[in-house]
């Protein structure tokens, strides 16, 4: 995989930093670019906003900045499947943490690798889309991607 890459998309760019065959950031930014991507994730990630469901779950991901709880929620965001949403506190449940959904808003905000770990898809149990890195258009926008905005 190249190291640093970038790739337009709705309107914006997803920047890709991989090294040593692991995924260390994936990143969306306002504004467009220069499309410098020619790896094989910037081809899956262009599909993926092409409309097409693609499963990242074959890219290694660096995990080596996150705690142990911060990981157990990005791979339980990470299983959430194309077009689908979890709450905060499903995810909470799913990783045996009742009660745990703000440290799991706190953990999906350290999300380094957005789309490969679709943090996007978690949103609050009022209906609400929670919080996202990238700012809420963004989520708004690849939720609708994925025909998983919810009409409220």
């Amino acid at each position: 995989m190249a190291e640093i890459e970038r790739l337009p998309a709705l309107g914006g760019a997803v920047v890709i930093d991989a090294r040593g065959g692991l995924v260390r950031e994936v990143h969306l930014r306002h504004g467009g670019g220069s499309d410098t991507a020619k790896s094989p994730l910037a081809a899956d990630i262009r599909r993926y906003f092409e409309g097409e469901r693609v499963d990242f779950s074959r890219y290694a991901i660096d995990f080596s900045p996150y705690t142990a709880f911060e990981r157990s929620v990005l791979e339980a965001a990470r299983r959430i499947p194309y077009g689908q949403t979890r709450t905060y506190g499903e995810i909470a449940e799913a990783i045996g943490r009742p009660g745990a959904a703000r440290a799991v808003g706190l953990a999906l905000g350290k999300n380094h690798t957005c789309i490969v770990i679709p943090c996007h898809r978690v949103v609050a149990a009022n209906g609400g889309l929670g919080g996202f890195s990238g700012g809420i258009r963004w989520k708004m926008d690849l939720l609708a991607l994925e025909g998983a905005l919810r009409k409220g």
